[in-house]
């Protein structure tokens, strides 16, 4: 998330906190017993593994 925590705020690799919020609070409202909620935006690093792709998520991640 895009936030002034980590100095990310002005990172367009991060998602705003407001877009972040809205899309959680909607998807907990849609299915207010989900045992897990995921915004799509971090869909990829949820389904890293299954996907095939988590040594080019980590690598992404880390800056590498």
């Amino acid at each position: 998330m895009r936030t002034t925590l980590l100095g990310q705020e002005d990172n367009e690799h991060f998602m705003p906190l407001d877009d972040f919020l809205t899309e959680a609070l909607d998807l907990l409202r849609e299915k207010p017993d989900a045992k897990e909620i995921v915004v799509e935006r971090a869909r990829f690093i949820r389904d890293a593994v299954a996907t095939g792709t988590y040594d080019d998520v980590l690598a992404m991640i880390a800056g590498s």
